[in-house]
């Protein structure tokens, strides 16, 4: 379903991201020169794009966890890393792109002093 309605979006992200009751699966967060990657055994289950501003913010581009891993909440467990990651190392976002970082961070307002907007 495509609407322009945010929170149509925002639901449907949540609704995705919804851990299963299938075992727990060991994640390593890595973060790269331009994004953050979630693996397991060595092999890209999803990652985290962003850009990083010449004054050190971050804009927040797009995350994609591939098919067979979704509905695991991985999404959301990388968007977590990620932002604990952001904030022990002081860097601040600019500016979020990702539908999905969008609706983690207005179910999440332990996060939003990170947004540093405008």
């Amino acid at each position: 379903m495509s609407t322009d309605d945010p929170d149509v979006v925002a639901a449907e992200v949540r609704e995705v991201d919804r851990p299963s009751a299938e075992a727990e699966i060991e994640i390593e967060v890595h973060r790269l020169d331009d994004r953050y990657s979630a693996t397991i055994e060595g092999r890209e289950m999803a990652h985290l794009s962003f850009a990083e501003k010449e004054d050190g913010r971050v804009v927040v581009l797009s995350t994609v966890v591939e098919p067979e891993f979704r509905g695991r909440g991985i999404a959301a467990d990388l968007i977590a890393d990620v932002l604990d990651d952001l904030r022990d190392r002081g860097v601040r976002i600019a500016a979020v792109r990702c539908p999905v970082v969008a609706a983690f961070l207005e179910a999440n307002p332990q996060y939003a002093d990170l947004l540093d907007e405008g």
